[in-house]
């Protein structure tokens, strides 16, 4: 009986921590859905759930009628409620163009973005403290700011009638030896953008910049700005 007791013990602590493990490891998404209570017409985006499974992005289930759907938001799943809407129109349903994604680094940092017809859009870092967002960082508003500065300086000093072409952020993820748009690397954000005026291949007056930043998540505000002013160029009528 002696001998008994300490593998009883043990058996016990062993039990104890597999409980502790199973409800601390993160839902999968198809988990998520079943158990969050989301309002009707929604659904949970299956890539945007946090690493812990507790925030996501709630998208409106596609009806009849896409003119009329709910914002997207982004949530607490567990206890529910709503952290913010995401974009001033109308919802986009998943898989939707124009809808907004996002990536986690951690649980407590998201980067929000919207993918449009040729690349992102709209880029912002939302930090959460006690289930709420303490502070957004409004990452793209500087970076346009550098894209539209030289837009307007260099290209539209020239071509004055090109207004209505603007600034189009183009991907370059399928480009041999491209990086990515955007990283996370610890308290830090890498970005690799590229905007276009006519990625169309249009006819006319033709307008690139590129830019290669860091941005610090602690200082909300670059390290680095490496901008790369593209060349000029009249596209000739085919």
């Amino acid at each position: 009986m002696v001998m008994r007791k300490p593998i009883f013990c043990l058996a016990l602590c062993f039990a104890a921590c597999l409980a502790v493990r199973a409800q601390e490891a993160p839902q999968s998404p198809a988990e998520v859905k079943q158990t969050a209570e989301i309002p009707k017409g929604y659904e949970v985006g299956e890539k945007s759930v946090s690493p812990n499974g507790r925030f996501a992005i709630l998208y409106p289930i596609r009806s009849g009628n896409d003119a009329d759907l709910p914002p997207n938001l982004f949530v607490c799943l567990k206890p529910y409620s709503v952290l913010t809407r995401i974009g001033t129109e109308g919802g986009r349903w998943q898989g939707a163009r124009d809808e907004p994604l996002a990536k986690w680094n951690g649980n407590s940092l998201v980067a929000i973005w919207v993918a449009r017809k040729w690349g992102m859009e709209d880029l912002a870092i939302y930090e959460i403290e006690a289930d709420e967002i303490k502070r957004i960082q409004p990452v793209w508003r500087q970076v346009r700011l550098l894209f539209d500065r030289d837009f307007k300086e260099r290209f539209l000093k020239n071509y004055p009638d090109e207004k209505g072409s603007g600034v189009i952020f183009v991907s370059q993820v399928d480009v041999p030896g491209s990086k990515p748009e955007f990283e996370f690397k610890g308290r830090k954000l890498f970005l690799n953008l590229f905007a276009d005026n006519k990625p169309n291949l249009s006819t006319g007056p033709h307008w690139t910049a590129s830019l290669h930043a860091v941005w610090n998540l602690d200082k909300v505000d670059f390290d680095k700005v490496d901008f790369r002013p593209g060349k000029i160029e009249l596209r000739p009528e085919e």
